[in-house]
């Protein structure tokens, strides 16, 4: 980008006018008219001719290939368009006018113009020659507005003269073909009265003279329609006004167009209010040219009047002495038509010596220079602009996911969520994997893991008011399937089992082996199986080595729905099962698929709700405890699987800060 400073000229005093008409003040919309004259796109074509874009260059592909070797087929057969064409020019001139900023100064005259291009050199030519290309075509716009004064008046003086001429012409010959001799002399009193008159008679004629050139000085600015043309006509202030205003409109719809566009609603009411400025404008100057008919009518028959009267007088002279009488009028008429071209011809002279006086409205303060450097990009904003997008661009993607979201995202949401309480956090197994349940129970007892199962022991017991001796039945249930309830009940059986109790895990979800009936331990006999009565319990009731305790299979797949009998022979199994455990962990089907589940949960002393993090929908699991609750389920609350091990403390749900999170890792390594 590159910049020039302009000023705006105040005007020369003319010393060929009288002093009222010389001193002209800056008017306040003066600035923003000639910084919209400069960014015109008259100005924008006597540019690009001086300085041409420069042509982009040709991309030599395939089809430019084949072409430059003589193949047609893929070749542009068509007419190209012309890069002078009209519709060219008009675009490259949108172009420039584009990169083009021309911006007032606050509270002085100085004018800014900046220009950006693809380098500084030619960005800073751009800028001077804006400026100089105003400057010519503002004065040559002023020496057309001058030839066309000064050819009026060479015509208007020409008329004058030729009257004058026949005026002397017709004196002499009355003088020769009379021989009038002593034409000084004659009556006192009759000459002396032809002499005023004619004196009057001439001042009358320069005043319909002076009103016939108002007259055209108007119909010529009507005709041109031009409000700078019609300024001039300082002797009609209210044209003058008229103007001013259409000025001020025009400029200020120029600005409003420029940065906001024509069809915004100012620009259509600025555009109203040019054509209500164009209206008065016209009004004026038809009630102008009505004054000044009334004048020129009134001179005209003050004309008439005295030449009436200036006959009365030379009737009279005559009777006195007539040819004397008549020469003398003859000769008034001449010296008058000779006053009357004299004064026109000085106007004339004074209009040709004002051509000297012309200057541009805006001068140059300091001229475009060659920036340094390139003005965009400017890397260090560029990359600071870009890491603060990014930033921004992050957060909101966090917020936007925690506020999209369907699942559980937030652990405060979860506790307390339905009015149950949020009895432990177990996060993803990573390289846990490896280790069954009672391996890292056994081998890391103070892992996060374990500390989480063993406390949800414990809290299953004091909410139960377990008593020595007694059996606890534990059902674990979840929305959806693959939410670790199997792991959830390994974790729980292990901890059990650390803590010398007897333990039975029974896997009651049917459809986990839907299509593989024979479980990993090698049986295809399970729970199913014991309520269809086709097995006892004993018999399918494996030892499971993961967790160091027994493990009931699913069984034959079977439907879910369970009714009176099987309900019955469901709680016998239990009872029964109860007199060589401690604790029963029943593994239901997940309740969003199947309904199994509910009579299972409304059996067991105590049910836990398995809610996946960031994938179990608030909605599914409102819907599940609601069909708990109806069921006659005792809720012991959420237990929340998946989570990160790094982000939460998963013994009280708050989120680690970072000293709390390397001392956590530095135990896991010790």
């Amino acid at each position: 980008m590159a910049a020039a400073t302009v000023v705006v000229t105040a005007p020369v005093s003319d010393p060929l006018q009288p002093p009222s008409q010389t001193s002209r003040t800056l008017e306040d919309d003066e600035l923003p008219t000639q910084a919209a004259l400069i960014a015109s796109r008259d100005v924008a074509a006597l540019v690009l001719k001086e300085l041409p874009p420069v042509p982009p260059k040709k991309a030599h592909d395939w089809r430019h290939a084949l072409c430059s070797h003589g193949f047609k087929f893929g070749c542009n057969t068509g007419t190209e368009t012309t890069s002078n064409s009209a519709g060219e020019i008009d675009r490259q001139i949108d172009g420039l006018l584009a990169s083009v900023t021309v911006e007032p100064l606050p509270n002085s005259r100085v004018i800014s113009v900046s220009v950006k291009a693809d380098n500084g050199e030619r960005a800073a030519a751009l800028a001077n020659s804006f400026v100089t290309n105003y400057q010519k075509l503002a004065l040559t716009q002023q020496r057309i507005d001058l030839q066309r004064e000064a050819e009026w008046l060479d015509s208007r003086t020409a008329e004058l003269r030729q009257r004058w001429l026949e005026a002397e012409r017709g004196a002499s010959a009355y003088n020769v073909k009379h021989g009038l001799v002593n034409t000084s002399g004659g009556s006192p009193l009759v000459e002396h009265q032809i002499s005023d008159m004619a004196a009057s008679l001439g001042e009358a004629q320069t005043r319909y003279a002076a009103a016939q050139a108002q007259v055209s000085a108007l119909k010529s600015a009507m005709q041109t329609g031009d409000p700078q043309t019609m300024l001039s006509l300082g002797q009609q202030p209210l044209v003058t006004a008229a103007a001013t205003e259409l000025m001020q409109a025009e400029t200020s719809r120029a600005q409003k167009a420029g940065s906001f566009g024509p069809k915004h609603p100012d620009v259509l009411a600025l555009d109203q209010q040019i054509a209500l400025a164009r209206t008065n404008l016209s009004v004026a100057i038809r009630r102008a040219l009505m004054s000044i008919n009334g004048e020129l009518v009134a001179a005209k028959a003050n004309v008439d009047q005295l030449n009436a009267d200036l006959d009365r007088l030379q009737v009279q002279a005559g009777k006195q002495s007539g040819p004397q009488a008549e020469y003398r009028t003859l000769d008034q008429e001449s010296q008058s038509a000779r006053s009357v071209y004299e004064a026109f011809l000085d106007r004339a002279k004074q209009l040709t010596d004002r051509v000297a006086l012309l200057q541009p409205p805006v001068m140059f303060v300091s001229h475009a220079a060659v920036p340094a450097s390139a003005t965009f990009p400017n890397r260090q904003k560029l990359m600071i602009g870009v890491f603060v997008v990014a930033l921004v661009g992050g957060v909101s993607a966090i917020v936007l996911r925690a506020a999209f979201s369907s699942g559980f995202v937030d652990i405060d949401e979860v506790r307390g969520f339905c009015g149950l309480p949020l009895l432990g956090i177990f996060p993803r197994l990573r390289g846990e994997r490896k280790l069954s349940p009672s391996s890292l129970v056994r081998e890391h007892p103070f892992a996060l893991t374990s500390e989480a199962a063993r406390e949800l022991g414990a809290q299953l017991t004091l909410a139960s008011n377990y008593r020595s001796g007694e059996t606890r039945i534990v059902a674990i249930t979840s929305a959806l399937p693959e939410d670790g309830k199997m792991t959830l009940a390994a974790w729980l059986a292990s901890s059990a089992i650390e803590a010398g109790e007897t333990t039975l895990v029974i896997d009651a979800d049917f459809g986990r082996n839907a299509g593989n009936p024979k479980n990993r331990h090698g049986n295809t006999k399970g729970f199913s199986d014991v309520l269809e009565g086709e097995v006892a319990a004993r018999n399918v009731i494996v030892r499971n080595d993961s967790w160091g305790g027994d493990f009931m299979t699913a069984g034959t797949p079977r439907g879910y729905m369970f009714d009176r009998t099987e309900i019955s022979q469901i709680q016998d199994l239990f009872r029964d099962l109860s007199r060589s455990y401690q604790l029963i962990v029943v593994v239901a089907p997940p309740l969003g698929v199947v309904a199994g589940g509910l009579t299972l949960a409304a059996i067991a002393d105590q049910t836990i709700f398995v809610c996946r993090w960031g994938r179990t929908s608030r909605e599914v699991v409102s819907a599940c405890v609601e069909r708990l609750r109806l069921y006659g389920a005792r809720l012991a609350g959420f237990v929340v699987t998946g989570t990160e091990p790094k982000s939460f403390n998963l013994l009280c749900g708050a989120h680690l800060t970072r000293k709390e999170s390397r001392l956590i890792a530095q135990r896991r390594q010790a």
